[in-house]
């Protein structure tokens, strides 16, 4: 079996919906409960594909204001 470039994407495409959320999580404020923000994160973590899907349908509606940082 030789490698092909579409190797790559077949593997990418199901772990961009959880990579994206776990990075809105990060840069988005819960209403300051930060124990939202972190059960997030462990549903996106240690549930791969199927915690991204799920923060997208239900958690992404309520994340708050993007947060603010300063350099």
């Amino acid at each position: 079996m030789t490698f092909a470039w579409w190797h790559i994407l077949v593997a990418l495409i199901p772990i961009l919906p959880n990579l994206w959320s776990v990075w809105h999580i990060w840069s988005h404020d819960f209403g300051g409960e930060f124990q939202k923000k972190v059960l997030w994160l462990c549903i996106s973590v240690f549930l791969p594909v199927i915690g991204g899907i799920i923060y997208i349908l239900f958690g992404r509606p309520k994340a708050g204001a993007r947060l603010r940082r300063q350099a």
